[in-house]
């Protein structure tokens, strides 16, 4: 069995070795014996050959790394690719000093990812924003690790620029769910705008209303000009539309001609008088090559409908009707 001195030393090089803050009495007590001062020493040119190699390691590391203070989140270290990073952001000059929040991470990201080491001790793939020094925002992927330096808690973070990734993913997103050629709304979206708007109508007891845009002649016109230039026109009624509804209001491309404008907190009345307000716009405006054009509109309110198809079958009743009366008009059921 070891002997107590014999412990307390071995329990003392422990400490050295990983940092922790050694006993100092057992320093006092051995302090002139030669068989301890060698192997202090040696102990210690051990963890300084380690950390130097640590150094060197992080330093190299491919990903941008820090290392930083648990509490309080000062920057104790960073390497050659985190201050790449910061560089291309715009941030060049570092000291000590410097707190984490300096470098604009979210600081309920930062509580949460000090929360998740206290309790497991790696955090892993924790997307922070970041608001760099020339105030746009970029995406950064944290994974963190608790690490122990001289006795006190410290997280090593790597930081993955993931904005570009973020932003790949924004129009795989916006392709899913927009009309390639007007960027409004495409026929999926609508569907479900329609049925949310449907039940929450049902719900709240809200007027609800729809508008369904048809351009006159556009057939004609693309036998007549070409189907690039009817594409114009279809570019510029969707902009028409967007820049006379509500914010709270959606457009969207229907069917190869039709656009349909779903109207939140919108009676009949008020949709009624918005598509009045759009058909004068069409019909005054000068558009390339064709000159003039007219649109036909049908407006449709809720009524209990159970099905967004109800919906629409009244509003497409109330378009043709608008057709056959000589197009260019507004009509509702």
């Amino acid at each position: 069995m070891l002997n107590t001195e014999i412990k307390e030393l071995i329990v003392y090089l422990k400490n050295i070795v990983a940092e922790e803050k050694p006993d100092d009495g057992v320093i006092e007590k051995y302090r002139d014996d030669p068989d301890f001062i060698e192997l202090n020493g040696l102990v210690r040119g051990i963890r300084g050959a380690c950390k130097k190699h640590f150094e060197m390691i992080f330093d190299l590391f491919p990903d941008p790394t820090i290392i930083t203070t648990m509490e309080d989140g000062k920057l104790l270290a960073y390497n050659r690719a985190f201050l790449k990073l910061i560089k291309t952001r715009g941030k060049t000059i570092f000291d000590e000093s410097m707190n984490i929040h300096d470098l604009y991470f979210e600081l309920d990201k930062r509580e949460q990812l000090v929360a998740q080491l206290k309790q497991n001790g790696v955090c892993e793939n924790m997307e922070i924003t970041v608001n760099d020094v020339n105030d746009e925002m970029f995406v950064g992927l944290v994974s963190a690790q608790a690490i122990n330096i001289e006795g006190k808690p410290h997280i090593l973070s790597v930081i993955r620029d993931i904005t570009a990734i973020k932003e790949l993913e924004a129009q795989i997103i916006q392709l899913s769910i927009k009309d390639k050629l007007t960027q409004v709304f495409n026929r999926p979206k609508l569907d479900e705008f329609l049925q949310s708007e449907l039940e929450r109508s049902e719900r709240t007891k809200a007027p609800f209303s729809i508008i369904l845009v048809d351009i006159d002649s556009l057939r004609n016109i693309n036998e007549s000009y070409g189907n690039p230039i009817g594409d114009e026109l279809l570019v510029a009624i969707a902009e028409i539309l967007k820049q006379n509804v509500r914010g709270t209001d959606l457009i969207g491309r229907w069917s190869g001609e039709e656009f349909l404008v779903i109207l939140p907190d919108t009676d009949e009345a008020g949709a009624v008088t918005l598509a009045e307000k759009i058909r004068t716009i069409v019909e005054e405006s000068e558009f390339k090559i064709v000159g003039k054009l007219t649109a036909s509109f049908g407006v449709s309110a809720y009524r209990k409908d159970l099905l967004p198809a109800t919906l629409i079958s009244r509003a497409q009743a109330a378009r043709s009707r608008a057709k056959e009366k000589g197009r260019n008009r507004v009509e509702c059921q």
